[in-house]
């Protein structure tokens, strides 16, 4: 609490108060200082013989007294006056005192305030506020630092004046950051052991103040201040300093859920950019074949795929076909599936000026290649269908992805060929079979999204149901390229029911002979 002394108080406002009151009751009595000397009243010539004093009390100490005759009635009133008087002017600069401190309190933190929301990263705010404390905090340093939620580990955002390293078993739950760390609330501690807490710290003790830094669901940092152990904190300084981290938490964390929504709409943006690029990577130009018809179906299950549907012109007319599935899905498996599709059709190219059209060989070339860069725990699954249009016949091979269906006037049948997916090991083979295409067959081509897909009883669309349905379809009702791809998607829509959110990625490629 602020004092104000006996003497100083009598110079200003309180002798005039005194003055008026002591001369009128025409008495011989005068006020002294504990030390005796004397600061207002009437002079005496002689010393009181029968005399008496009467103390003048302010803060429960003895700050003076009131000199008066043994028989006069006025001295102990007058002594009692002046120490409530005393108090009064004590109390009233205290209380000025607080407003004072109120408003600086106040002016900063709206001057903090103002800065904070010019601050874009969370790095600024933490460096602005710091700055603050260790401005109203004299002769502090200190620290702040941010708590990841996922692996709980400590960043040092910002710092002021410290030079010493803060320690990460500081953290732990019986120091004096851990405590504040687990119940959010602001500790002081003017005599801690340094080197438990810093390293390269001359002094072995230190004043040490930590603040949480809170949202509202949990810490998310904390401000640590230190001071040599001669100065210590009060608690006023940890009242501020906790406003002061109170305003400085919401700060950061808007700012950083600012700076995760602009990399969201980078990275958003990246992404339409890689399905723009993925997408040009697919044939756009469907092979044009006199008495054919082809038609391809790409339906990605995020912004980009891991699938791959490609068509590869081959010496004497024939044409390949490819389906292909990389395993996982997004970005990676979209990249992957780039680079198989550049093998592929630099393996395609090779095999064709040789003279060969071997979709084995192909496949293994493809294979060997692949197997020199493929990521662990990543394959590709193909199937490669070559065709010969004049005669109808194709000759296939299958690396570890779906059967492909023949439709025919007396069913749908899976055509088999066993093999290994591409990219796990080098110097595999691939089995090689044959099938004819008779005018009115057709060929269906597909990935894993279209039978993998779940109703939301988490029954699978399946394999039986696809051919079931392809087996129901005569060669009349005319349902090939695009028309064919229109109703299985149709068939799938009503198996999964409205509001399916699509778990894989979606590839169909067919082929039909005119009748």
């Amino acid at each position: 609490m602020t004092s104000i002394t006996l003497s100083r108080w009598l110079h200003k406002e309180g002798g005039r108060l005194l003055e008026g009151v002591l001369q009128p009751l025409g008495e011989p009595l005068c006020v002294i200082d504990a030390d005796g000397k004397p600061l207002l009243g009437v002079s005496l010539d002689r010393p009181l013989v029968d005399g008496v004093r009467f103390p003048i009390v302010q803060d429960h100490l003895v700050a003076g007294w009131v000199l008066s005759q043994q028989r006069s009635l006025w001295g102990e009133p007058i002594a009692n006056l002046i120490s409530y008087l005393l108090d009064q002017e004590t109390q009233k600069k205290a209380l000025a005192a607080e407003t004072l401190d109120k408003y600086r309190e106040l002016h900063l933190l709206y001057r903090l305030s103002e800065r904070l929301i010019t601050s874009p990263k969370p790095e600024l705010i933490a460096e602005t506020a710091l700055e603050e404390i260790c401005s109203s905090a004299q002769g502090a340093h200190g620290l702040a630092a941010l708590i990841h939620k996922d692996t709980q580990r400590m960043e040092i955002i910002a710092d002021c004046g410290l030079s010493a390293e803060l320690l990460p078993e500081a953290l732990a739950p019986g120091t004096l950051i851990g405590r504040v760390i687990q119940s959010g609330s602001a500790e002081i501690s003017n005599d801690a052991v340094a080197n438990l807490y810093f390293r390269n710290l001359e002094h072995e003790t230190v004043s040490l103040l930590c603040a949480p830094l809170k949202s509202e669901t949990r810490v998310i940092g904390f401000f640590v201040l230190l001071r040599e152990p001669d100065r210590p904190f009060t608690g006023g300084d940890l009242k501020l300093i906790s406003a002061i981290a109170q305003q400085t938490a919401p700060a950061i964390e808007i700012a950083h859920l600012h700076q995760l929504e602009i990399e969201r709409a980078w990275l958003e943006r990246d992404l339409q950019m890689a399905r723009q690029v993925q997408s040009g990577l697919l044939t756009k130009q469907i092979p044009a074949i006199l008495g054919w018809r082809i038609a391809a179906f790409w339906q990605p299950a995020r912004v980009v795929s891991g699938d791959l549907y490609d068509f590869i012109h081959l010496p004497n007319g024939k044409l390949g076909l490819v389906v292909a599935d990389v395993t996982d899905k997004g970005v990676p498996a979209a990249l992957l599936m780039a680079n198989a599709r550049s093998v592929l059709r630099g393996v395609a190219a090779s095999v064709g000026r040789s003279g060969q059209d071997s979709p084995g060989r192909l496949l293994a070339r493809v294979n060997d290649v692949l197997s020199q860069e493929m990521p662990m725990d990543m394959f590709v699954t193909c199937l490669l269908v070559i065709l010969d249009p004049r005669t109808g016949h194709i000759r296939y091979a299958n690396a570890g992805h779906n059967l492909p269906y023949l439709r025919t006037q007396l069913g749908a049948w899976e055509l088999k060929a066993s093999g290994i997916p591409l990219g796990l090991f080098p110097g595999l083979e691939y089995e090689e079979k044959e099938a004819q295409l008779e005018p009115g067959d057709s060929l269906l081509m597909y990935s894993d999204g279209l039978v993998e897909a779940h109703d939301p009883q988490r029954e699978m669309f399946g394999f039986p149901r696809l051919r079931g349905i392809l087996s129901s379809l005569t060669i009349d009702s005319r349902l090939e390229g695009e028309e064919l791809i229109q109703y299985l998607m149709g068939q799938l829509t009503e198996f999964t029911g409205p509001g399916w959110e699509q778990e894989d990625d979606i590839t169909i490629v067919t082929l039909s002979r005119a009748i």
